[in-house]
């Protein structure tokens, strides 16, 4: 299967999939390995929703880091981060001339931590084996409804100075 025919089925309605590849081309970095293409889903998602809810941009800078990309100093990876499990992205929102800052984008996702986001798919996030071992993955709550599937975000966010990270570890930290 292609990365396209993946997200197709996610309806995304503000991201195409070239933009989840970010940072890919770079030099050490790569694609994400198929068996890692669905802990980005529940992500997505979320960020898609901020995208409907803040009415402008949102900004991929980073989603996937092969091991040797997040092992640059230039980069600043932590050694267990989600990014190398394709389950976590850097962000920013707006345009240059009328950047949402990263305070407003934190308390937003914060606010959103707990609740239930739907999903047109099944959720299958899992850990990665990484060089510095297993990333730090808890299975998401997931339930049916009459309105269909929904997955409870839990979470990493951390706001920098100029962007948001946030994952979808399954539990709520922060730094």
């Amino acid at each position: 299967m292609n990365f396209e025919n993946f997200v197709a089925p996610l309806n995304l309605r503000h991201f195409q999939p070239n933009e989840l590849l970010v940072a890919t081309t770079n030099e050490d970095n790569e694609a994400p390995p198929e068996q890692m293409w669905g802990n980005i889903v529940p992500t997505i998602l979320i960020l898609d929703e901020l995208r409907h809810f803040l009415g402008v941009p949102v900004h991929l800078i980073s989603v996937y880091r092969a091991p040797a990309y997040n092992a640059r100093k230039d980069i600043g990876g932590r050694p267990l981060s989600l990014h190398q499990a394709f389950s976590a992205a850097d962000i920013w929102a707006g345009t240059s001339d009328a950047p949402v800052s990263p305070r407003t984008l934190h308390e937003r996702l914060d606010v959103w931590r707990d609740q239930w986001f739907q999903s047109p798919v099944q959720i299958n996030t899992a850990p990665v084996n990484v060089p510095a071992g297993q990333t730090p993955h808890k299975p998401l709550n997931v339930r049916e409804t009459n309105e269909g599937r929904e997955f409870q975000f839990k979470g990493g966010l951390s706001r920098y100075k100029t962007f948001v990270h946030i994952d979808t570890r399954g539990i709520n930290a922060d730094w």
